[in-house]
């Protein structure tokens, strides 16, 4: 039992270690697309930002919740086509195999900001800690709550229920 549980935390290293690789984990990567208000493509690898989740935008037969499009179209007007600094997660990746990283911006218009940061500051996003990721859920509850009772972005627009429907 010992050997199994030696075995696993070795291949996660290894994952992790490999994925930061490809990222270029430290390093500076390119925002080949924005799918939506916290999931990018960098380098061609999809990015799911660690600490926080925005509305959905419409997909299948889903409409957008409210603030998803908001929070897409912020996303994708700030970092399309820029520069980011990944930070792998603890845990490299979620079950739909996406990248989970802290993403600090490079160049543009928020140059040296950290996107979930940013999120949580505007309004955009509400806090998503999952542990062993959730080194930075303080700092995102206090500026949720911060962008909350100044009724920003999505809370004056939508309210959580309409923003988050059945969270």
């Amino acid at each position: 039992m010992r050997l199994l549980l030696v075995v696993a935390v070795v291949l996660a290293v290894a994952a992790g270690a490999v994925a930061g690789e490809r990222l270029g984990h430290g390093r500076p990567g390119h925002v080949d697309a924005v799918l939506d208000g916290d999931t990018i493509v960098v380098d061609g690898v999809h990015v799911r930002v660690i600490g926080v989740d925005t509305p959905e935008i419409a997909h299948r037969d889903a409409p957008a919740a409210c603030g998803g499009d908001a929070a897409a179209a912020f996303v994708r007007r700030t970092l399309g086509g820029q520069r980011v600094r990944l930070a792998t997660g603890v845990e490299p990746h979620d079950r739909y195999g996406r990248t989970l990283a802290s993403v600090t911006v490079l160049s543009g218009p928020l140059a040296g900001a950290d996107l979930a940061a940013t999120l949580a500051d505007r309004g955009l996003a509400r806090p998503l800690p999952i542990p062993p990721n959730d080194g930075n859920a303080a700092d995102i509850a206090r500026r949720v709550r911060t962008a909350r009772a100044a009724g920003l972005g999505l809370w004056s627009a939508c309210g959580f229920a309409r923003a988050f429907p059945g969270k």
